[in-house]
């Protein structure tokens, strides 16, 4: 699918907490390309515009500029096609967000939190990117039996956006299932450690170009001290028979598991405990079947989706908006497809020159996985083109490893 020329965050973020936001030009040139703020009721309260190279890339100035007003959204339009990634920072909290798009996959009007807890705070903003007003229900089912526990409405204007706190949400510990009269784009933040660890995830649209997978993929479960934390949800209305199948490197199974679930009943597979090597896993099911994965060690917290091909975030050409030179960044490729994945791997700084180049190689159902020394301390973005598709998964580790955050490549073809 073609990269987007109009792409949307859902909050900037007003008060203690400070964002950065980054686009970049993926046209072969240049672009002019204007960002807008808006309130909660859709009216605009900023913009500024910038001519940017190919490949180049525009820090968008929202911290103390865009944000005077209070919590905005933002949109971000070009003629030219852009991704973007925003950071919202406190402290140990880090929330990471690509701009989300119709073409990205990440605008719906059904989406899907594979996991709420009763035990962290959860924050949750729709953005109505329709052209009426949104009217958006909340259904919230219970982890263990799959039964709906609560259920709410709210209204968003056309550009406004509506915010749920755990007060809306109550105590459930399961799964948020959301349906909108009008295209959305949700947002979700996950604080707790005690407010020292935050992630932040898109809800998964499941009313896409095609209807939701009955497979899914994690491209890492880690070794060593890393714990990991797999929930799949059976997104549908009839029993489900899912199987976990862990594989190695070489796309060799290491361990595989089997559960019934009935509708919207979560199941946990043990895969922490299941290896000590390093891994990918496979979810498959005979039902719709949706999920999420947290790696976690002290205050650093992963979080992915599971990838797939119906969820537009496998593909043969991925970008990365960041990488920094700070920071620790580790990438892992998933290969798909069924024959041997040839990676060409390009890096380029923030004014799109292109600082390096290299290749690499995945066994089908095998993966590759690239560190930073392969980077070479390079600040600015990540292109990735692959002869299969792929999953690409990005950990980022700063603050002397005491923040993490974590992306999934945007699937741009």
């Amino acid at each position: 699918m073609p990269a987007p020329n109009r792409i949307y965050f859902a909050q900037i973020a007003h008060g203690a907490w400070q964002d950065w936001v980054e686009v970049i030009n993926l046209g072969n040139r240049q672009a002019d390309i204007t960002a807008t703020t808006r309130d909660q009721i859709g009216k605009a309260t900023w913009s500024g515009t910038k001519s940017v190279s190919p490949y180049q890339c525009w820090c968008i100035p929202v911290e103390g500029v865009a944000d005077k007003e209070g919590d905005v959204s933002l949109k971000v339009i070009s003629d030219q096609p852009i991704v973007g990634e925003r950071h919202c920072h406190l402290g140990t909290q880090v929330l990471d967000f690509p701009g989300a798009a119709f073409e990205l996959s990440s605008i719906g009007t059904r989406l899907f939190f594979a996991e709420i807890a009763s035990y962290i705070g959860d924050w949750i903003r729709f953005l109505n990117v329709g052209e009426s007003e949104a009217v958006i229900s909340v259904i919230a089912h219970d982890r263990e039996t799959g039964r709906i526990v609560n259920q709410f409405q709210g209204t968003a204007s056309p550009l406004g956006f509506w915010t749920i706190t755990d007060a809306q949400i109550g105590e459930v510990t399961g799964t948020l299932e959301v349906i909108s009269t009008q295209p959305i784009v949700g947002e979700r933040h996950s604080h707790y450690s005690g407010g020292g660890s935050a992630v932040g995830q898109l809800g998964q649209v499941a009313d896409g170009i095609y209807p939701p997978p009955k497979r899914i993929y994690f491209s890492q479960i880690a070794p060593g001290e890393w714990g990991d934390w797999i929930t799949t949800t059976n997104f549908s209305r009839q029993q489900a028979k899912l199987t976990a199948i862990l594989r190695d490197q070489s796309g060799n199974v290491a361990w595989s598991d089997e559960k019934t679930l009935g509708p919207y009943q979560c199941w946990m597979p043990s895969v922490d405990k299941a290896t000590t090597k390093d891994v990918s896993l496979q979810i498959e099911s005979d039902q719709f079947v949706l999920g999420e994965r947290h790696c976690h060690l002290g205050s650093q917290v992963l979080s992915f989706p599971g990838a797939a091909h119906e969820l537009g975030t496998v593909g043969t050409r991925l970008f990365f908006p960041e990488i920094y030179s700070g920071a620790y960044d580790w990438f892992r490729f998933l290969n798909l497809g069924e024959a041997d994945a040839l990676i060409n791997i390009v890096v380029r700084d923030r004014n799109g020159q292109i600082l390096k180049q290299f290749q690499g190689r995945a066994r089908p159902l095998g993966f590759w996985t690239v560190g930073d020394s392969a980077i070479e301390s390079a600040t600015g973005t990540l292109e990735v083109m692959s002869t299969q598709p792929i999953v690409g998964e990005r950990h980022m580790h700063y603050q002397g490893w005491k923040t993490a955050i974590s992306q999934l490549g945007q699937v741009i073809d």
